[in-house]
C-alpha cells in the first residue's frame, strides 16, 4: 500500500513512524504546510514529500491519514472522499457541531470509508470496563465520570488551531462514556 499522510506535527509523526514499520505498507506520501515538517519526516522515514494535499491525492495514494490541526479536518476529510480515497481522521471531525454535520452530509452516501480516530475503544481497560458494565458485573450504573489529561501542554500555536483540550480530547470521554455504557446522549 502507498499511505499519505497530511500534517506532520506529533500525531502525524507517530503515525508515520508507524507506517513505516508494517510490511503491508511500501511507501509513504507526506505534506505539511510547514515544508520543514515535510522534509524531515520524510528524511526520518524514506516518505516522498507532496507540496499540497491536492499532490498528495493525485501521487497515488491508497489511503490518507489526516493528522493536521483540528480547523483543517473538515476540508481534507471531504477532499479525500471527494478524491475516493479512504480517509482516516484524528478526531474531533471539525471544531463545531455544525461544521461536522457538513462533513457528514459531503462525505455520506459516498462509497469510501472514513474513519474517525477513536483509539479507546480498542485499549483493554476501557475494552473490559465495557464488558463489565454489559455483563451487569459492575450492577446498576449510576454515575460515569471521566478525564482526558496530555502527558504534558501543548504548544501555543497547537491550542491556537485546535480549540484547546477540553475541545480536542473532550471528545474522546463522549465517545467513550457513550461505548462502554451503551447509552446515547439525551440532552
Amino acid at each position: 500500500m502507498r499511505i499519505g499522510i497530511l500534517g506532520l506535527g506529533r500525531i502525524g509523526a507517530f503515525h508515520a513512524e508507524t507506517l513505516s514499520g508494517l510490511g503491508a505498507v511500501e511507501s509513504l506520501v507526506v505534506s505539511d504546510p510547514f515544508a520543514d515538517a515535510a522534509k524531515a519526516a520524510a528524511e526520518r522515514f524514506g516518505a516522498e514529500v507532496a507540496d499540497s494535499p491536492e499532490a498528495l491525492l493525485a501521487a497515488g495514494v491508497d489511503g490518507v491519514v489526516v493528522a493536521a490541526a483540528t480547523d483543517a479536518h473538515p476540508a481534507l476529510i471531504v477532499a479525500c472522499a471527494e478524491a475516493g480515497v479512504p480517509v482516516f481522521c484524528e478526531k474531533p471531525v471539525a471544531r463545531t457541531m455544525a461544521e461536522g454535520v457538513e462533513v457528514l452530509k459531503a462525505v455520506g452516501g459516498r462509497d469510501v470509508p472514513v474513519q474517525i480516530g477513536f483509539n479507546r475503544r480498542f485499549d483493554a481497560g476501557f475494552v473490559a470496563a465495557r464488558a463489565a458494565v454489559r455483563s451487569g458485573e459492575l450492577g446498576t450504573l449510576h454515575t460515569v465520570r471521566s478525564t482526558t489529561l496530555d502527558p504534558a501542554p501543548p504548544p501555543a500555536a497547537y491550542i491556537a488551531a485546535s480549540g484547546g483540550i477540553f475541545r480536542d480530547c473532550s471528545v474522546h470521554d463522549f465517545d467513550i462514556i457513550r461505548w462502554v455504557t451503551g447509552r446515547e446522549v439525551t440532552e
